[in-house]
Parts: C-alpha cells; structure tokens; sequence
C-alpha cells in the first residue's frame, strides 16, 4: 500500500535555488556598486565644474577689474602730473575731467570688485588699499589746490614727493592682489588634481569588484575628471605665460621700437629710453610737450591734417615720418599710430610705435644718386646739365630757405630770392665776389676762411654733411644765427659747396626764453632753486679744485606767515619782490641771489671768506630792517652764514648755514648767525 507525501526538494535545485539567489544578490551588489560609484562620480564631476566656474567667473571678473583699476590709478596720475605742469587753462580744465573721470571708473572697478566672494587675505588687501588711497587722495586734492593757487613749485614738490610715491603704493598693493588672484587660482587647481586622485582610486576599485559596465562608468568619469584637470591646468598656466608674454613684449619693443604715449591734444605723457636716445631730448624735456617739438618742416600740413583725421575717428594711421632731433639733425621713423577707445568709443589717448628707418632713407638716397649717374652716363651731358640747372632754379627760386653755392675760391655762383631776402643783397651784388667777407661776422672769419682752404683741395670739411648752427650778418650788418646744410658737389673738376641756409632767430629766442623760465622763480625774477643747486655743485668743485674761498647765506622773513594771516597773500608776494629787488641791488654782480622756497632766500659768494660774508649779511639785515614795504611797513629777516670747508659738499654745507639759520631764530632773530668752520655729516 502506497503513502501520499510530499516529494522532498533534489540537491541540483537546491543548488540552483541557492546560485540564482548568489547571483540576484551578488547582481544587485553590483547594481548598488555602480549606481553609487556613479553617484560619487557625477558628484565629484559637479565639484569640479564648480570649481572651474569659480576660477573662470570669480577669479577671471577679479583680475580684469584690478587691471582696470591699476590703468585708471595710472591714468589720474598722468592727468595729475599735467595739471600740475601746464600752462594752458584749457588743457588744464581737460586734464581735470580726465582726473575725475579715472577716478570714477576707479571707484567702479573697486564696487564691482567688492560685490564678489572674497576671502580674508582678499579682504585685507582691499582694506590695505581703501587706506593707501585715503592718504593719497588728500594728496592729490593738495597738489591740484596749490596748483590752482598758483604755487605751482610747491605742488610739484608735494606731487614728488609724497602723492606719486602714494599712488604706487597703492598700485604696488594692486600688483599684490593680483599675485594673490594667481595664487588662489593655481591652488584651485592643485584641489582639482586631489580631487581626481581620489576620483580615480575610487574608480579602480569599483571596477576591480564591479563588471565591466562599472569599470566603463569609472573609465568615463576618469576621462571627464582630467579633460577639466587639464582644462584648468592650461588655464592657469596661459595665465601665467600671457603675463610673461607681455613683460616680454614690453621689454622687447622698448629696446627695439620708439614708443609714447599722448593725450587728445598731442601732449607727450610717457615715452621709453629709446625715444629720448634718438631724439636727444630728455625724457624731462619730452613729458608734457606737444610732438611739434620733432617737426621737420619736411611735409605738407595735408600729411598731419590726415593723420589727425585718421586717428581722432578711431582707426591706425601708419607712414613715414621725418622728425628733427634736438640738435637739429633729420631721421627718419616709420611711424604707426594707436587710438585708445573710451567707452565712448572716442580716444582718450594715443600710442605711437616708430621705427628708426634713417639708415634705409639714406641707403636709398644713394642708391638714387646712383641710379641717376647711370642714367647721366647714357644721355646727352650738355643737355642733361641744361636740364637740371632749369629745375634747380626753379625749385630754389620757390624755397623758403636759402640756397647758395660757391667754388673752389669761395666766390658766389649762386643766390636764390630767399638769399635775397635773408641777407639783403641782391643777386647782381653778390655773384663773383667771396661769400665769407660779406655775411660772415669778423671774430669768425678768419676761422672759416681757414677751414674753407682745406675743403677747396679736398673737398672735405668739418660743417660737410650735417646741419650747424653758426653767426651770419646781413647787407646792414646786424647779426643773427643761421642753421646752415652743407654739402660737396665737383664740377669741372673743382669742388664747389652747396649750402641751405635758414634763420632761426626766433627759435633761438625761443630756446633763451624757455632756459630762462626753467631757471628763474616766476614771482621775483631772481634765480630759482633749481639754477642754484646747480651752481652751487659747480662753485664747490671749482674751490676744491682751486682752493678758493666760499660762503654761503640763507635767509628768510621773520613772521611771514603773520604778513600772509594779516594783509593776504597779494601784499605777502609784493614784500616777497620788493625784498628781492632791495637785495639784488646791494649784492655783487658775481653773487648768485636764488629763492629758495617760499619766503626763505640764498645768497652764494665765491672768493668770499667767512668775515666777509657775515659783514655783507649784517649789511643786508640793516638794509632789510629799515626798508619800507608797502601796505606791511618794517619786516626783519634773520641770518645764517657758513663758509667751504674741505670734504663739504653740497648737502653737508646746506645742514651747516640751515644751522645757523636755526640758531639765528632760536636767539630772537633778526640776526646774523655764523657756523664754526668745517664739515657736517
């Protein structure tokens, strides 16, 4: 009889039962493994993106913005500096809205730059520089109110010496927030290259207990995490390579090229070392001149009526330019012009790169003289000279400057209208008779007869290919200076001289003028400081040298301030010229009388003792005492007098008379004090 029951599980469906369960668990295992390794990777892959978005947006709008910043502290102290140095009202009021106008895009970048996410050290930077700029904006006020009061050698003074060397320092406090944006921005990186070591390990070992579409996740993440490692790391460094680039550039077109920089009105406001090699002019002499100063004469006003159009509508003007170097010599640049575009979109500024192309001018110059012979060498010679002699004339007969020739004896052979003009006589009255006896003042004759004998049979001379400056008179004997071209040219045999004469009397006055106004001190008329630092260096070498006497006096009002507080400052210059009058007229004429500064004075007497000096002082103290000054009546001045000594030098022998000029105030002034002999340091 057969029992009903339950057939028991076979062992291969347990094992199976078993396998399948294995693997569904060992399946979602993996499942969870991946979709947790995808999760980190995608997480790990948002960080980085985050990051790059942090480099990109914040530190990118950072380092613009202080770019900005440090282009409009600059930019202010250019338009500082020619407020303070000009002398038109109108290039003045410009000045002053461009002074203005950088310090609102200042004020615009610094906004825009607090409104990101800084950190602390950023923070302290900006704080730092919020400080610099409010010492320095005082400063700046300062120089511009003494500049509008007319105290114009005091706001230079204060500009040099303490609100330019503010402004660096703030611009120096800029450069260092830069250095920091770079650092922060290669530290962002290094966080991004731990970032996917981590990435990695993770991905390895994901695919070690994973199946293959685990190790294509991690493969994937891995090739996503180092294209934006490498992006930011090629970010980073094209930071750093394009600020070597344009150090370089810099250095390079400083070295190569002739670089400046001018405002809207042609006003030089920076120029390199090569600009003032070439055109001889310091770059003292250059800073705040138009660049007029190089003209030439050699083009056409149409040439630098188009440049200007060209430039002021904001395209590059480029060409040939001929410029006049300081000592009056041509060269030749290749010029090309920049605009800089406001937001306006009109130029706020202009930036010339030249090009020294004097040496090809002047290769192809000869080669021009030599393709001209060749064609002599084939052409009828009569009719050739014919030819040539009817377009010289014509084209000396219509020059404003005068051409002469003369021969091997120094006889005239030709006088353009403009000679006639210059010197007065007539072609009919010069020609055939010896130029130096007739324009040639006598102390200069005979040292140009001289120099002519030898040119005569050499044709060579030391005035042969250069342009020089020398004395001529005219048909009614007046003298004047001439700026003469001289060249050599062989006919028949004999050397004769062509020579492009051109008078430059005013410009010599123009030059006196000019020399005159950087060494006198504009309210009184007497020497300035400047003028005396200079001949003070010069009297102390020669008493070195010579061991002569030396003395030095200083001096100054006494309560001048009070005559300012009481009558105003009008009345204080009228005691100011009326002081310097008085002294002028009681000193010698070898004594060198300079203001130098405020109501303080010097006085430097050469081949003067110290019993001299003091004598003359005290003789100055009682003149000055019982003078009359209008609308203040009687001031005092007190006195110090200090002799050379050997081993002084200008500083030390300035400390020795300031001395005595102390010690004179401290005894009640109105008195003659005088410095024991020797050295200070």
């Amino acid at each position: 009889m057969l029992e009903n029951k339950t057939a028991a599980p076979l062992p291969t469906q347990v094992v199976q039962g078993k396998t399948t369960r294995l693997l569904r668990t060992g399946f979602g295992a993996v499942i969870v493994l991946i979709i947790f390794l995808s999760g980190v990777g995608v997480y790990r892959i948002d960080g980085a993106y985050r990051t790059l978005d942090n480099i990109v947006g914040n530190e990118q709008v950072a380092v613009e913005t202080l770019y900005r910043m440090q282009l409009a502290a600059r930019d202010r102290t250019s338009a500082l500096f020619t407020i303070v140095h000009t002398d038109d009202a109108l290039e003045r009021d410009a000045a002053m809205l461009r002074f203005n106008e950088q310090g609102r895009r200042f004020g615009e970048a610094r906004a825009k730059l607090l409104s990101l996410r800084l950190n602390e050290t950023e923070m302290a930077l900006m704080e730092q520089q919020r400080q610099q700029t409010a010492v320095g904006m005082p400063l700046q006020e300062q120089v511009i109110e003494l500049t509008m009061a007319g105290r114009r050698d005091e706001a230079e003074a204060l500009l040099i010496r303490e609100a330019m060397p503010a402004q660096e320092r703030m611009i120096e406090t800029l450069t260092a927030f830069l250095e920091h944006e770079t650092e922060e921005t290669r530290m962002l990186a290094q966080k991004m290259r731990d970032s996917h070591t981590e990435t990695d390990v993770l991905m390895a070992t994901g695919g070690v207990l994973g199946v293959l579409l685990a190790t294509l996740i991690a493969v994937s993440v891995i090739r996503k995490t180092n294209g934006l490692v490498a992006d930011l790391s090629s970010t980073s460094q094209q930071l750093h390579e394009s600020m070597q680039d344009l150090q370089f550039q810099k250095f390079a077109m400083d070295e190569h090229n002739i670089v400046s920089i001018a405002d809207v009105y042609g006003k030089i406001i920076y120029a390199n070392e090569k600009f003032s090699q070439v055109s001889q002019y310091t770059l003292a002499e250059l800073l705040g001149k138009n660049h007029r100063i190089l003209k030439s004469g050699a083009h056409p006003d149409a040439l630098y009526a188009h440049m200007w159009e060209t430039i002021a509508s904001g395209k590059v003007w480029q060409g040939e330019v001929c410029n006049r170097r300081k000592d009056g010599a041509l060269y030749w640049v290749a010029t090309t012009i920049v605009p800089c575009l406001g937001d306006d979109g009109l130029p706020y500024q202009y930036i010339s790169v030249r090009t020294d192309i004097t040496q090809i001018k002047e290769a192809q110059r000869v080669l021009e003289r030599n393709q001209d012979t060749l064609e002599r060498a084939v052409q009828d010679r009569t009719r050739e000279l014919s030819e040539r002699e009817e377009v010289l004339r014509s084209i000396t007969n219509a020059a404003q400057d005068a051409v002469i020739m003369i021969d091997h004896a120094g006889l005239v052979t030709y006088w353009n209208p403009a000679a006639e003009q210059l010197f007065g006589f007539s072609a009919a009255e010069i020609m055939g008779h010896n130029l130096h006896d007739l324009i040639m003042p006598e102390r200069y004759l005979a040292r140009h007869q001289e120099g002519f004998a030898q040119f005569g049979g050499t044709g060579q001379g030391a005035l042969l290919g250069r342009t020089t400056e020398v004395g001529a008179k005219r048909k009614d004997g007046t003298e004047f200076p001439v700026e003469i071209a001289l060249s050599a040219v062989k006919l028949h045999g004999q050397w004769s001289a062509v020579g492009i004469v051109r008078d430059i009397s005013v410009r010599k006055q123009t030059e006196e003028r000019l020399t005159q106004l950087a060494t006198t001190d504009t309210l009184t008329g007497i020497c300035n400081r400047r003028r005396f630092d200079e001949v003070l260096s010069a009297e102390i070498d020669r008493a070195t040298r010579f061991a002569t006497p030396l003395s030095l006096i200083i001096f100054d009002i006494d309560h001048f301030k009070r005559v300012n507080d009481s009558f105003g400052h009008q009345a204080g210059d009228r005691v100011l010229i009326q002081l310097a009058l008085t002294i002028s007229s009681a000193i010698r004429t070898t004594d060198l009388f300079a203001r130098w500064g405020g109501e303080e004075f010097t006085i430097l007497a050469p081949n003067c003792d110290i019993n001299s000096s003091r004598l003359l002082a005290e003789k100055l103290r009682m003149t000055i005492e019982k003078q009359h000054f209008a609308d203040v009546g009687q001031v005092t001045c007190s006195f110090g007098v200090a002799d050379f000594a050997p081993g002084d030098n200008a500083d030390s022998l300035m400390k020795k008379v300031d001395r005595c000029l102390y010690r004179a105030k401290e005894m009640g002034r109105n008195r003659v004090e005088t410095c024991i002999t020797g050295p200070v340091t």
